[in-house]
């Protein structure tokens, strides 16, 4: 009887061990799900913005995209094309900066021309 209880010990401390680490693994596939919903929710958003500044938005076309199940070279095509209008609108925000700098600038040194 003695030996018994270390030996029903170790049993128990393994059992909670495997328990533990199966619910870790089943956390982490549910977080894994959610991210992907949520990463496809921020395409969306992202290609409804993108459509949003053209004329008229495909919002059913974006539906079916994403609706059915062997469209992933449409979603990595749809991802690169989102990607290239938001680089294409950041360099223009930049290019705007630029040339309001530049316009700031002309004035400063046509306003020192001018006091000499």
């Amino acid at each position: 009887m003695p030996f018994l209880l270390p030996f029903l010990f170790v049993r128990l401390v393994w059992g909670i061990m495997i328990a533990v680490f199966a619910c870790v693994i089943g956390w982490a596939s549910h977080l894994y799900g959610v991210n992907q919903n949520l990463e496809s929710y921020a395409l969306r958003y992202r290609a409804i913005r993108m459509e949003l500044g053209q004329s008229e938005p495909k919002i059913t076309e974006l539906d079916s995209l994403f609706s059915s199940e062997d469209s992933n070279d449409s979603i990595r095509r749809l991802r690169s094309r989102i990607t290239n209008y938001e680089l294409a609108i950041q360099r223009q925000a930049e290019l705007q900066l630029q040339q309001q700098r530049i316009n700031e600038e002309q004035e400063a040194i046509l306003q020192n021309l001018m006091m000499k």
